[in-house]
């Protein structure tokens, strides 16, 4: 059985994955512009788009004009990222990078406007990614994080969302808290400090 633990600390099992094809669904219009309009998004801002897979939201992020880095700890999904969006010159970039790994990223990063998590966070939550969220988002930045909620998906995948107690914790933690329905299952949420 695949787990949580397994998924999150094994890049061999999502290179597996996306070398046999694996895509996540794209961004729906809708899903784009709940972001851009809690954001603010503008031309000129700095994104991280973590667990980017195949850079799909990070190009559309580029293509508004912001200056996109996309990291994904599966060289797969970085190779087939560099690959389908080589055309956005200096806005975009990808990375392989495990964000829950004890050494830092090389370089650092500048502050960043935005941190997104697109079917990531639920991987990526940890008190590691934590500190490093702090030192990458700029005052005022927003983490956007789209999710199922775990409480309502079947038993043997609710590991790929986000509980209501931990959405209830950050709702806690952070200033301003916006979050919406997108579809059945599917929720969007913005934390800004």
């Amino acid at each position: 059985m695949i787990t949580l633990l397994h998924e999150t600390r094994t890049p061999e099992y999502w290179d597996s994955l996306y070398d046999a094809g694996y895509e996540i669904g794209p961004s729906t219009a809708d899903e784009q512009q709940w972001l851009r309009a809690l954001v603010g998004i503008e031309p000129g801002m700095r994104a991280l788009d973590v667990g980017c897979g195949k850079g799909e939201l990070s190009a559309h992020m580029a293509d508004w004009g912001m200056r996109v880095t996309g990291l994904d700890f599966s060289l797969s999904a970085i190779a087939a990222a560099r690959d389908a969006h080589s055309d956005r010159g200096g806005l975009l970039d990808f990375q392989l990078y495990d964000v829950t790994a004890t050494r830092s990223l090389v370089p650092a990063p500048e502050p960043v406007d935005l941190v997104i998590c697109r079917y990531s966070f639920e991987f990526v939550d940890s008190p590691r990614f934590m500190v490093h969220l702090s030192r990458w988002l700029k005052p005022g930045g927003v983490l956007h994080i789209t999710s199922t909620i775990a409480d309502r998906m079947p038993h043997g995948v609710a590991h790929r969302g986000i509980a209501t107690a931990r959405l209830a914790e950050l709702c806690d933690v952070w200033k301003h808290v916006t979050v919406y329905r997108l579809h059945d299952n599917l929720a969007g949420i913005a934390l800004r400090g």
